[in-house]
């Protein structure tokens, strides 16, 4: 009988965990608390021997590097618009840069086809017992796993589940960070660009229509602080 393995999380590191486990035998079986497999977010860069390996042996680094964005470089920037500092693309983009909702698609496709996949459902419960983890769910009927993985990030639901609120684990720093995607209506070049604003506000900026902007910010809320507003554009080359 084979071992039956949980994985919590359906974004990057569940899909690819998946995958390895129903390469070697395992069970695998993924929950996503999204109603389907969710796209959007920042690009994820690979370097070095060891990421490409890795990615060549799962047999998906052709399909990345054919996703890949290129890079693009960085220049921040002062109030005036006069650059402070520069990154060529080969610095910041690794040896292949895809965007995280066409990883996480290239991800999932790969392990489906040793892979059950649990969409608009999460854990509730987990009870150890004799013979394994009996785990309830929010929607679907308890089940029993050999082990349980938890691959749902920052604010995980099975590190609560398993050793208490997220408060006694966590200590927040006081900023937050968002990105979220623009056209490009001021027809931007490719790049990015910086802008730390000593205590005013985000500023954003739209990006390409063939490569959606990509705009990250981070904020205090705590007050005579610096709030750093980083707008970043990008387009396929």
């Amino acid at each position: 009988m084979s071992t039956k393995v949980l994985i919590s999380g359906a974004s990057i590191a569940g899909p690819a965990l998946a995958y390895w486990l129903g390469r070697y035998g395992f069970e695998t079986t993924v929950v996503e608390l999204a109603p389907a497999l969710r796209g959007g977010g920042q690009a994820v860069d690979f370097r070095g021997e060891t990421h490409l390996t890795v990615l060549e042996r799962m047999g998906v680094l052709d399909e990345l590097r054919a996703l890949d964005t290129g890079g693009s470089p960085i220049t921040f920037i002062d109030g005036r618009g006069r650059q402070l500092l520069h990154l060529p693309a080969d610095f910041a983009g690794g040896d292949v840069e895809v965007p995280r909702g066409e990883l996480a698609q290239v991800l999932y496709q790969r392990s489906l086809p040793r892979t059950e996949y649990l969409f608009d459902d999460s854990i509730t419960a987990l009870e150890e017992t004799p013979t394994g983890i009996r785990v309830a769910f929010r929607q679907g009927a308890p089940r029993e796993f050999d082990l349980v993985i938890g691959a749902d990030g920052l604010h995980s639901n099975i590190r609560r589940l398993a050793f208490g609120p997220e408060e006694h684990y966590v200590r927040h720093l006081g900023y937050y960070a968002a990105t979220w995607q623009l056209p490009n209506y001021l027809d931007l070049p490719p790049g990015s660009v910086g802008l730390n604003v000593p205590g005013g506000l985000p500023r954003s900026a739209p990006t390409t229509a063939t490569r959606p902007g990509r705009v990250p910010s981070s904020s205090s809320p705590r007050p005579n602080s610096v709030t750093t507003a980083m707008t970043w554009h990008s387009r396929r080359r």
